[in-house]
């Protein structure tokens, strides 16, 4: 048993900057579904922002890259525990550093083992509006008669739930995953969606035969409407995300990272920071 034990905790160990290199390799965790930024693409091979950004890491560092491809737990808590500092229940299988994580300095705090750093990408949220549907948003009260669609159990979600008292709960179309929900405008199903700045501009970049165009309406009661975009890493590799924080300025500061995003239709926005 004893055994047993010394060989789960070293799976799920830190892997600080010089066993990283020593290693010839790095784990980058990233999420599933997630496109412009992460998912698997046909051919099985990882693709999006922040799969282009980690591989950046990778070349920088001398290493290969590994990817940990997993979909969203119940929370950014969860998500941490899983992928950065525990592992998951089975194989205990971490990464040695997870990309898209929200720069949030409470999440920080309580999470004593990951340590959140290293903003590099500015999230706000915005509709992607189907042009010969509607040629002008002014105000969600706009959906109380139109369908409108939404990821389930998103910040999106929940603010359409809540707005104008209800009034939507009718017009809302729920996908199960982004990939689902943006199949619904895609289709023509709905003439509106609402997600990340980055998502809203990715379905727009996708569906090319659709004249659209993306905006940001007036979103009272939101939790939210903009967040900075970071990396996490295990509380004692800090050396490791030093160095890919470094990473990041220098693709900052060349355009590297700007070019990246506009790959996938998407516009940089700098972390705006507190």
């Amino acid at each position: 048993m004893g055994v047993v034990a010394l060989l789960a905790s070293s799976l799920a160990s830190a892997r600080p900057y010089d066993e990283v290199v020593s290693s010839g390799k790095i784990t980058v965790f990233a999420y599933s579904d997630y496109a412009p930024y992460s998912w698997i693409d046909e051919s099985g091979t990882p693709t999006g922002i922040d799969v282009d950004i980690a591989r950046h890491f990778g070349t920088a560092l001398g290493v290969d890259v590994e990817f940990l491809i997993r979909g969203a737990d119940e929370n950014l808590d969860d998500d941490l525990r899983v992928n950065v500092w525990k592992g998951d229940l089975i194989h205990r299988k971490l990464a040695d550093v997870m990309m898209h994580v929200p720069f949030d300095r409470e999440v920080d705090t309580r999470n004593e083992f990951a340590v959140l750093t290293s903003p590099y990408f500015q999230e706000k949220m915005a509709l992607v509006v189907n042009e010969q549907e509607h040629s002008s948003v002014e105000t969600f009260g706009r959906f109380v008669t139109n369908p409108i669609a939404v990821e389930v159990d998103t910040a999106g979600d929940f603010f359409l739930s809540n707005a104008f008292r209800g009034q939507l709960q009718q017009s809302i179309q729920r996908g199960r995953t982004f990939a689902d929900t943006q199949e619904l405008f895609i289709s023509g199903e709905v003439g509106a969606l609402l997600a990340s700045r980055a998502q809203a501009e990715w379905v727009a970049f996708s569906a090319s035969d659709i004249e659209s165009y993306i905006t940001q309406p007036p979103m009272p009661g939101i939790v939210r409407t903009g967040w900075p975009i970071g990396i996490a890493i295990k509380h004692d590799s800090r050396d490791l995300g030093y160095a890919l924080g470094d990473v990041l300025t220098e693709l900052t500061a060349s355009g590297e990272i700007q070019r990246i995003a506009q790959k996938y239709g998407v516009k940089w926005m700098p972390p705006e920071l507190e």
